[in-house]
């Protein structure tokens, strides 16, 4: 075969060869169509997921953050809730304490009065009765120095009854005891 030149010949080997090699080509260049063919539908594919999968991951991202949001909210709220439960708990005791506070109070108040006014009632019948028994005690002093006036009366009325009757040195017992005569009575008195 001289290979500078082409020939024009064709064999029927070579013929076949031919026919085979375009066949082969043609299968080549198909399954090279093809490959290109599926590599661009993957890649749309691909690029389909791949949006796909970002319009996923930002649903998600917006539900979890949605949830995150409520789960905040329900959280502040409940936390709310407890606050108002233990400000309302705490106000309720305080007002229990204050209104036990106000009752303890009143009654020691009312008996405290009470008490004062029995000390005061027993002041006064203390009172009147030191009073009353002063009074009984002046009148006694009274009547008793009235009586030692009449008692010291006396006792000067007996003196003098009995000064009248004691010898003095002009008068002896005897000459007293003598009976008087009228006419010496009239001179003596």
């Amino acid at each position: 075969m001289d290979e500078s030149g082409p020939s024009t010949e064709i064999t029927p080997a070579a013929d076949s060869h031919r026919v085979v090699g375009d066949r082969v080509t043609g299968i080549l260049e198909a399954a090279e169509e093809a490959a290109e063919k599926i590599r661009e539908e993957a890649k749309q594919h691909a690029a389909e997921l791949e949006r796909q999968g970002r319009i996923e991951a930002e649903r998600l991202k917006k539900d979890l953050t949605e949830d995150a949001r409520n789960l905040r909210t329900e959280a502040e709220e409940y936390a709310r809730d407890m606050r108002l439960a233990v400000e309302s708990y705490a106000t309720q005791h305080r007002r229990q304490a204050e209104e036990e506070a106000r009752t303890i109070v009143a009654d020691a108040e009312r008996e405290s009065k009470g008490m004062r006014e029995g000390a005061e009632e027993t002041v006064r019948k203390v009172e009147a009765d030191a009073r009353n028994r002063q009074d009984r005690l002046r009148a006694e002093v009274r009547m008793l120095e009235q009586r030692k006036r009449d008692a010291v009366e006396r006792l000067q009325e007996i003196a003098a009854l009995v000064q009248d009757v004691l010898p003095t040195p002009k008068r002896t017992m005897v000459g007293d005891l003598k009976p008087e005569r009228q006419d010496e009575v009239g001179r003596t008195g």
